[in-house]
């Protein structure tokens, strides 16, 4: 064996890599075909050549150090003995690599997804594991030490033979600069400036084709953020699921199925063909939002109040968690991000979930999200089109129509009103009927705003002040944008709902506390109450209604609306349901969890409950109905039992 330079040798191991690395995809393609049956044949090869990009992005990252020293340009570098021991250093890298890909593949057949974060968990059974090494599962571990064996001499065979050219000139920083480029492009394998994801490899919208792209150490080290333990089990699985069945039973909806024990399905009935438009606030907590806030009103939405009194205004309405995705993830997928697991986009679509598009498309509905930011920011983009959306748009396809002063053009993203005109035009030239999901940014810090005319207040980036000005920009764009649309055809037969991704918690910081100076703080779990606003003046009497309720309802209530029966699997109820008995919100906060009932709140740190606003019986009652769940959600997410 013999290699023309360094770079054909690091080409000639890297092509090995590659083979290998593709080796469990095949494995798991063949040993479990009937999971990958719905794809064609065309969507087989695209999600084999989705896996390729996978692989390229896990060695590159793994191997880049490794590579760059192979090929850095000094005399050394050709010494027989330090490119063995690179060599045997690679070899390591990437049977580790294929070690958790193909213990990925045997793990596959208990839960038909990849393992991901849950793996760190499964380290403290490491006697079940060496036993199952060393027992049932011998013959692979037999098989895969002689496999590792063989890649180990191969490696050693390669980089022990002899370069014919071992030249260093000028030109080999040239090509050094040119390698690191090829590294970097190849990690990140995205020209946008969100890196390739997990929910990125799914060449199409069938959960088969990201399990057949994916490998299992890719999925490790994405979801290793949540490492540090995983999720905690509170309480015993199956009487979890029963309780969970009881908080969730409706005459309406009724449960369906023994195997996925929280799937239920709508009684038939009349599907009437209203056109929806979610719009998705960018922290609108409602102890700001006039007609909302139970604290002074700073006539900051005028508008948004008009509008929420000529609605269905629900003024006992929560977030499911206390950042933008996961805000998205319970309108998507009816969804609490359960503690330890990663958010929709970055993990959590490893496992069967109800998506809202999807059943709207198998309802014959036109699907179509955007949001006011970037078109990748939290990968949005290809969260919407996992769960159905048709099309998907972003900042960078808006054109500017907000008349925007000098030096005020938006920092990030773009003014909402140039969202909101955007999707009044992309509406009116949409198939009829339609589910369109929009989500805001103006509100976000830093914030930034088109005109002098909306800083009521002292201007500024960051402090309250600044974004009690985005409010009222934010209001102003919400009104230009509903007073042209209800001059068009498909007006009457539309229902606007309004919400916020999250809640906010600065209402009495010192200079909301100068605003409001009677004012004396509410329980803390006003930072997470937001407006919900149904709108349809048309189809719905204005109304207030103080039905307790939070964004994983949005999904059901949608269902219920529309007349669709498709089976759905959600952690919430709909909100036009008179036959729910049991109403609740299950909240995540990241070192917290929560649950609000008719008897009060609580929230919870894994170890004890923190703060609750109920009687000592009753907090033990709302723990037992978090404890449910919490555990019944995660429990049957891991299993791959949440959705059919």
């Amino acid at each position: 064996m013999k290699f023309y330079s360094r770079y054909t040798q690091i080409i000639a191991a890297l092509l090995i890599s590659l083979i290998a690395m593709m080796i469990p995809r095949i494995t798991l393609w063949r040993m479990y075909s009937e999971d990958f049956s719905d794809l064609t044949f065309f969507e087989l090869i695209g999600s084999f050549i989705m896996g390729f990009r996978v692989d390229i992005i896990t060695l590159f990252t793994f191997l880049s150090l490794i590579i760059l020293l192979l090929a850095f340009p000094v005399k050394w570098v050709h010494k027989r003995r330090f490119r063995i021991g690179m060599g045997m250093v690679w070899s390591t890298v990437l049977s580790t690599i294929l070690l958790i890909s193909f213990s990925d593949v045997l793990y596959y057949d208990f839960i038909h997804r990849h393992i991901s974060n849950e793996l760190f968990a499964l380290a403290n059974d490491t006697n079940i594991i060496v036993e199952m090494a060393f027992g049932s599962y011998l013959f692979y571990t037999i098989g895969a030490s002689i496999f590792f064996v063989i890649l180990s001499i191969l490696f050693y065979k390669i980089f022990s033979a002899p370069l014919q050219h071992e030249k260093v000139s000028a030109k080999s920083w040239l090509g050094l600069i040119v390698l690191i480029l090829v590294l970097f492009i190849g990690i990140r394998n995205s020209f946008s400036h969100k890196s390739f994801g997990l929910s990125d490899a799914y060449a199409v919208n069938k959960v088969s084709s990201g399990n057949l792209a994916l490998n299992g150490f890719f999925c490790v080290y994405r979801t290793a953020s949540s490492k540090k333990g995983g999720h905690h089990q509170l309480s015993d699985l199956n009487e979890s699921i029963l309780i969970t069945q009881n908080l969730l039973q409706s005459d309406n909806a009724r449960f369906d199925s023994q195997e996925v024990p929280l799937s239920r399905a709508f009684e038939s009935k009349p599907k009437p063909r209203y056109n929806i438009v979610i719009v998705l606030l960018e922290s609108w907590g409602a102890e700001h939002i006039d007609g909302f806030t139970r604290y002074k009103e700073l006539n900051v939405t005028p508008y948004f109040k008009k509008l929420s009194n000529e609605s269905l205004k629900f003024t006992n309405f929560y977030a499911n968690g206390y950042r933008s995705i996961y805000g998205i993830t319970s309108i998507y997928t009816g969804v609490t991000l359960p503690g330890g697991f990663d958010y929709l986009g970055s993990g959590l679509e490893l496992s069967n979930l109800s998506y809202l598009g999807k059943i709207a498309k198998e309802n014959g509905y036109k699907t179509i999200a955007m949001q006011g930011s970037n078109r990748r920011s939290y990968r949005v983009d290809a969260v919407s089109h996992l769960a159905g959306f048709d099309e998907y748009y972003g900042a960078e396809d808006m054109p500017n129509v907000e008349t925007v002063e000098a030096g005020r053009a938006p920092k990030t993203g773009t003014y909402d009103y140039n969202l909101f005109h955007f999707l009044h035009q992309k509406l009116n030239s949409e198939k009829k009927p339609f589910i369109a999901f929009t989500f805001t940014s103006t509100n976000h810090s830093d914030f930034h705003l088109p005109s002098k005319k909306f800083e009521r207040y002292p201007p500024d980036l960051r402090n309250y002040n600044g974004s009690l000005n985005t409010y009222l920009y934010a209001d102003n764009a919400i009104e230009r944008f509903m007073e042209s649309v209800k001059k068009e055809p498909w007006f009457d037969n539309t229902i606007f709902i309004f919400t916020a991704d999250h809640g906010t918690g600065d209402a009495l910081c010192p200079i909301g506390k100068a605003l409001r100076p009677n004012d004396k703080p509410l329980p803390s779990i006003e930072h997470f109450r937001i407006p919900l606003v149904i709108y349809a003046p048309k189809i719905f009497k204005p109304q207030e209604i103080k039905t307790l309720g939070s964004q994983n309802d949005i999904f059901p209530s949608i269902l219920d609306l529309l007349g669709f029966n498709q089976p759905f699997s959600v952690m919430g109820n709909s909100l036009f349901d008179p036959s729910v008995k049991n109403r609740f919100v299950y909240f995540y906060a990241g070192d917290l969890i929560g649950y609000i009932g008719k008897e009060g709140y609580i929230k919870y740190n894994f170890k004890t409950v923190v703060e609750s606003n109920a009687t000592k019986h009753d907090t033990q009652k709302l723990q037992k109905e978090l404890f449910a769940v919490d555990t019944a959600e995660a429990g049957l997410l891991k299993k791959n039992k949440w959705a059919h």
